[in-house]
């Protein structure tokens, strides 16, 4: 699956955003919408959460688990998977 069966999600974060932001990472992160460029309102909590599950879905996320608490919601232990990092070299790669 590219990217381009991602882009049914309704944001102005593109999903690659939080992939790429990942990636930075060498181990395992705590995430939250701030870190993808998202605010701390419910529409950003929304979201954020749309950008997880369809990454997640596609097989590019892996995550301990998802917490809400009066910050908004966050990610524990978040890392991508191999066909994630896979997709991201894909992704840089080819002409967009």
């Amino acid at each position: 699956m590219s990217l381009d069966g991602l882009a049914t999600i309704r944001t102005n974060v593109p999903v690659a955003c939080a992939a790429r932001l990942l990636q930075q990472w060498p181990r395992s992160a705590l995430l939250t919408p701030a870190d993808i460029g998202l605010g701390t309102d419910k529409d950003s909590a929304s979201s954020f959460l749309a950008i997880v599950e369809a990454l997640s879905d596609a097989g590019y996320l892996s995550y301990e688990a998802l917490i809400f608490n009066a910050e908004g919601p966050m990610l524990i232990d978040a890392a991508l998977t191999a066909r994630g990092r896979a997709m991201l070299v894909q992704w840089t790669e080819s002409p967009h």
